[in-house]
């Protein structure tokens, strides 16, 4: 054979066996997050590997590899592995691109006519929540316009508190840890106790509010999309001048994003057979007194 010849074939050779161990590689990353997703939502390095039937060495590194791309996060304290928020934010937009946003846009077209405000949905991600739709409202100005699939914080906004406010205690605090709570407005929330306060009465609720928490002259309100586990799915909004968040208007506003959100989730078919029940206020005097409070 030609030495052309031969040193193309040997070129092809380790290629293919590059690419054959990446792939390897890669089957070993998967069973490894499959295996926590379903057997150990917390694992060390030693009982990955002797479970799975790998190295340690090569588990070490797998888990390191995912860790940079926040598949994987790491309790430094205790050396143990779990799953990161970015496969929450890969899942959520799999359900999202199939379900959530189609079921969702009608809600949110109904949304926006019977209330004349600017209307939105938003999902759970890293960092924050994703405006996964958007409605203008052509009534209202709003100079703080966050595009479609883009993320927004969820500290200081109605929509990003609706799903924070479902969220575990651990994720709370590992996202403010991570991020921080930065002050947007005099009224932003920048104190993690306030914050979990806040989101302690969102629950009881039923609904978040933001008055002029991001952006001066602008407020909100927003209730979940819960499954029947009440696992927050994502949240429907309603934003326009302060103006017209306050007293009985505000209290109609209250009442429209929860009946959105229970309708979506109804939708969807995840929430049991009454899920109106503790996913919106009560009668019309409850929602007068909701408004009177803020």
């Amino acid at each position: 054979m030609p030495a052309t010849a031969t040193m193309l074939r040997q070129r092809a050779v380790r290629r293919f066996q590059r690419e054959e161990g990446s792939s390897k590689s890669l089957q070993k990353a998967l069973r490894i997050l499959v295996y926590m997703g379903e057997q150990a939502p917390e694992a060390g390095v030693t009982e990955l590997a002797s479970d799975l039937g790998l190295t340690k060495a090569t588990v070490h590194r797998l888990l390191t590899t995912m860790e940079r791309f926040d598949l994987i996060e790491r309790n430094a304290e205790t050396e143990r592995y779990r799953l990161g928020l970015k496969l929450h934010q890969l899942g959520s937009r799999a359900v999202e691109s199939r379900t959530l946003r189609t079921e969702a846009h009608r809600l949110l077209v109904e949304m926006s006519r019977r209330s004349r405000e600017t209307v939105s949905l938003a999902t759970p991600a890293p960092g924050g929540v994703i405006c996964l739709d958007r409605l203008d409202s052509p009534h209202t100005i709003i100079t703080v316009c966050t595009p479609i699939g883009t993320m927004f914080p969820a500290h200081c906004t109605a929509a990003g508190k609706a799903i924070l406010a479902y969220m575990a205690q651990d994720e709370i605090e590992e996202l403010v840890r991570r991020h921080g709570l930065r002050q947007f407005t005099p009224f932003t929330i920048t104190q993690p106790a306030a914050l979990l306060e806040n989101l302690q009465l969102i629950r009881r609720r039923g609904y978040a509010v933001d008055h002029q928490e991001l952006e001066r002259g602008l407020s909100g309100v927003a209730a979940p999309v819960l499954s029947a586990h009440e696992r927050v799915i994502a949240a429907v909004g309603i934003a326009g001048p302060t103006l017209r968040f306050r007293g009985k208007e505000l209290a109609e506003k209250v009442a429209l994003v929860t009946e959105i959100g229970a309708r979506l989730a109804m939708s969807l078919g995840r929430l049991e057979s009454n899920p109106m029940s503790g996913a919106r206020p009560k009668d019309a005097a409850g929602m007068r007194n909701a408004a009177r409070e803020e």
